[in-house]
């Protein structure tokens, strides 16, 4: 399995991970304005993830936030966008940010619903270009978008999720979650289990988990952490770097 941020240099800006279980074929992790733009105006990186030539584009949404699906739009012009999110993510993006109908104009959203709703907080989903990876969805706590309605909110649950993966060939895992704002015990026991574990900077989990207790043999913060001295990262921590390539 191999997880790339797209990008180059350490970075605060909202990004991206690619995801490939061969290398032939790569899934996105959200879309930011920033690398959407990249993506149209350098051809090594449009290529290197093999979106030109691919006949649909797949991306995951782990939620709604602005900062995670402005750079759907830029991807208007090309293949059809395979999208992958929880109903609430696709009731937000039809009708109070709505992003998909103006797609479906251009290139074409192909439906991909990721089941986890109401009193649902965990659920797999299979990605259609990547048969040999398992994906499963856990809701998280994230920030609510400041563009929904109070009513648009009241799900138990797919405001935010995040995602963890495993390769059914390796067995290696991945546990990533970009918007996540608290994790709990249902998500540490996930975490603890993972080989590679991507959050957010800002992401805080119950003081009495200590990350010694975690098999992941890398840990990456999404963004340079509040608590970073001087931009450093935590103990046993790698901030995320544009371009970092990790292999599983």
């Amino acid at each position: 399995m191999s997880q790339n941020a797209r990008d180059t240099a350490p970075t605060s800006r909202h990004g991206v991970v690619a995801l490939s279980d061969t290398g032939a074929q790569w899934v996105l992790v959200n879309m930011a304005a920033n690398v959407a733009d990249r993506l149209q105006a350098d051809a090594a990186a449009s290529n290197h993830i093999g979106w030109c030539e691919a006949q649909h584009r797949a991306i995951v949404l782990t939620d709604a936030q602005v900062d995670h699906v402005a750079g759907l739009l830029s991807l208007r012009d090309g293949s059809p966008i395979d999208l992958y999110a929880t109903p609430a993510v696709f009731e937000a993006l039809s009708r109070s940010l709505p992003v998909l109908p103006v797609l479906q104009h251009y290139c074409g959203v192909h439906w991909h619903i990721i089941p986890v709703a109401g009193e649902t907080q965990c659920a797999s989903f299979r990605v259609e270009q990547l048969p040999h990876l398992e994906f499963t969805a856990l809701a998280t706590q994230g920030p609510t978008p400041p563009y929904l309605a109070e009513h648009e909110t009241q799900s138990a649950a797919g405001h935010s999720i995040a995602i963890a993966v495993r390769d059914r060939d390796s067995g290696q895992r991945l546990f990533c979650a970009p918007g996540a704002v608290a994790l709990g015990y249902t998500e540490l026991d996930w975490m603890r289990s993972a080989d590679c574990v991507l959050i957010d900077g800002l992401t805080t989990w119950p003081a009495d988990e200590p990350e010694d207790d975690w098999q992941a043999r890398r840990k990456v913060l999404l963004g340079v952490p509040p608590r970073a001295q001087g931009g450093a990262c935590p103990d046993g921590f790698e901030c995320a770097s544009d371009g970092m390539v990790i292999d599983l």
